[in-house]
């Protein structure tokens, strides 16, 4: 394979993130912070190599340059070898229903903000009758708190006493699994001794609100993380030292409330705050999200992003997905860019934990942080890093958390012994895997195989064909058995390594400014393998045209593989999702790319004696490597089973460009 420089990478990903769009040299030039001649000089050195690949870097003058995809399988295939392609970046945080809702209740309880359908809907890219279920849903879970969400002028807000209000906000943002999963963190836990988290952000809040300060819950566990963190210094005698306000910030309201907040902190812990910290305080409240910084977050967020992806690249660190490690950067990064410029050294008490414990981390994050343009210009003490490391740890924390494996246990009733095995597995694995369900053996069900990463049971399933991973163990779970999913469970923990030799598969390509948008996605897995056949002989025939398409860039056995395997996935369930629906799909993975090929009959197919009249087939070619975007596809298909007007739709099209249109509503409805 030939190999790319890493500067070369970064500027493919830039053409990849923007193609359709021309760019300047001098604006990719910046953006990578290289000269204009140098690169002029990589995309002349790139330019056979793309076009060998299906693709073409063309040049306009006066516009600047262009990528173009002539073959998207091909050129797809040369992005996944060269660790290029995102095969695993999930669709926008805000599109995850919980993480949907959390967002708009941060809006109207935490920035106590008035919010508009239309235009909310607008942002989050879903449809106004979907945010109203949300918004009903919410409705629902602010009712036990005696709240209503009230509509005025267009515009929701909610409605209740205050106090009702700051014990829903302590219940949902600040429970065990946000503010205290801080504590989870070793370094966290000393804090305890003198004032706790919870009351902490018991204080912080009720002063904020008090003064109408918006805080989001990013920024609120910043503020607490940065109080707990001085207690710590005080404690060991430190202090911020020759710190002073100009007289117009010691006159402003977030001045006056962080005197409240160190005053009722004081009465708690038995001891006073130096001035200093009343005035570190007042930075924090004064840098957030106000006006005059909207340009810097906007600025900060780009910057930090790109830098993700390039450590996610070079690393295989997988922090880029992570929104809440980047928000919680930039509220730290604001008021320290204040500290830097007044020469104001922050000592760190947990600095040397920190590189005794996590050298690898803080060295990555020293190298990889320095490169921010914002920072450059600053010498920046070790004590600073150290903060900052603590951000990237917290992520590290959280991501082994989310990454849990998700189990179905299965023996020969599901009952006692069961529960047996389920109680040894949860005392060997709890911190690894997440038990989804218990079942017996003639208790399975398709559709419990779709959520599960692997299955444990004490019943051999030798005989059976799952797509997913099954281990055959005792149901008093033996040392042996215990070894064997614990060498599975490490070949999974890859992910978020960052050993130099162990390169994610998984780079996100695209910028904030440019995340790869459905049309792309359904682009990718659909318009290849696409047809529309009015005058179909017989299944078979159909079928096979399908297999050509889908075994293109395979290996040679692919096409004998998935009839196989579709023939096994026949034994474990039904294929037919409707009269009129036929989603063939292979027991286990066999390609490469995840791909679905799809055959629209206007005119109807005889499957069988049962299904007379097929006008759909979904053949679903899943990938064995990762397949993030098919549950969105196979969400859109079964959207359809129902809708037979946009079926109706779907059979009046002549090409793939007017299905598309269609079936990207599919995906809508179902987000």
């Amino acid at each position: 394979m030939i190999m790319i420089k890493n500067k070369q990478r970064d500027l493919i990903s830039l053409l990849v993130s923007s193609k359709n769009l021309f760019k300047s040299s001098a604006t990719l030039a910046s953006e990578l912070s290289l000269s204009d001649r140098t690169v002029r000089t990589y995309l002349n050195d790139l330019k056979s190599l793309i076009e060998k690949n299906g693709g073409l870097i063309i040049s306009k003058q006066g516009y600047g340059y262009q990528l173009q995809i002539k073959d998207r399988t091909a050129f797809n295939q040369f992005l996944i070898e060269h660790h290029l392609l995102d095969r695993s970046e999930e669709q926008s945080n805000y599109r995850e229903l919980s993480q949907r809702r959390h967002y708009i209740l941060n809006l109207l309880l935490l920035e106590c903000q008035k919010i508009d359908i239309e235009t909310l809907s607008e942002q989050l890219f879903i449809s106004s009758s979907q945010l109203n279920k949300d918004i009903q849903e919410i409705k629902n879970q602010l009712q036990s708190f005696e709240l209503t969400i009230k509509k005025s002028k267009s515009l929701l807000s909610v409605e209740g006493d205050e106090k009702a209000k700051r014990h829903f906000i302590m219940s949902y943002f600040f429970h065990e699994e946000s503010i205290n999963f801080l504590q989870r963190l070793t370094y966290f836990n000393k804090f305890g001794d003198a004032i706790c988290f919870d009351t902490l952000t018991i204080i912080i809040l009720d002063e904020c609100r008090e003064a109408n300060i918006k805080l989001s819950d990013v920024m609120m566990q910043n503020i607490v993380l940065h109080l707990s963190l001085s207690i710590k210094r005080l404690q060991s005698g430190l202090s911020i030292q020759n710190l002073d306000l100009p007289d117009k910030a010691k006159e402003s309201l977030e001045y006056q409330v962080a005197k409240k907040i160190i005053d009722r902190v004081e009465t708690v812990i038995g001891f006073q705050f130096p001035k200093e910290e009343q005035m570190y305080l007042t930075l924090h409240l004064m840098s957030k999200s106000n006006l005059i910084q909207q340009d810097l977050d906007s600025e900060l967020y780009l910057s930090l992003s790109n830098l993700l992806i390039k450590i996610q690249q070079e690393t295989g660190y997988l922090f880029y997905k992570d929104e809440q490690l980047k928000k919680g950067l930039i509220q730290h990064l604001k008021p320290m860019l204040v500290r830097l410029e007044q020469k104001i050294k922050l000592e760190n008490p947990l600095l040397n934990e920190i590189k005794a414990s996590s050298p690898e981390l803080f060295e990555l994050v020293k190298h990889y942080l320095s490169q921010l343009s914002n920072l450059a210009r600053y010498t920046i003490h070790d004590d600073e890093w150290g903060y900052l490391t603590l951000h990237f740890l917290a992520s590290i924390e959280k991501l082994k958390n989310e990454q849990k494996a998700k189990v179905l246990i299965i023996c020969a009733t599901g009952l006692g012994s069961a529960q047996l095995l389920k109680n040894r597995i949860e005392n060997e694995f709890d911190e690894r895997i997440k038990i989804v369900a218990t079942r017996g053996y003639y208790e399975i069900e398709p559709e419990m195989l779709d959520e599960i990463d692997f299955i444990i049971s004490s019943v051999d399933l030798s005989s059976k064909v799952f797509k997913v991973p099954v281990f055959h163990v005792s149901v008093f779970l033996t040392e042996q058995d215990v070894q064997q999913i614990r060498r599975y469970l490490a070949s999974r923990r890859v992910q978020i390594s960052a050993r130099k030799d162990l390169i994610a598969t998984s780079n996100p390509t695209s910028t904030p400014e440019h995340l790869v948008h459905i049309e792309q996605i359904v682009d990718d897995l659909l318009a290849d393998y696409f047809i529309c056949c009015h005058q179909a002989k017989n299944k078979e025939q159909i079928l096979n045209r399908l297999l050509d398409r889908l075994a293109v860039n395979e290996a040679c056995g692919y096409r004998q593989e998935m009839i196989k395997q579709i023939e096994n996935r026949m034994t474990l369930g039904d294929i037919f999702f409707s009269p009129t629906i036929v989603v063939p799909h292979p027991a286990i993975a066999v390609g490469r790319l995840s791909k679905i090929g799809i055959a629209v009959l206007p005119n109807g197919l005889s499957w069988d004696e049962h299904h007379p009249n097929i006008h759909f087939i979904f053949m679903i070619s899943p990938s064995i490597y990762q397949n993030t975007n098919l549950a969105m596809m196979t969400k859109a298909i079964v959207n359809l089973i129902d809708d037979q007007q946009m079926q109706e739709k779907l059979l009046k099209t002549q090409n793939f460009d007017q299905f598309k249109q269609l079936f990207i509503q599919l995906i809508e409805k179902g987000a």
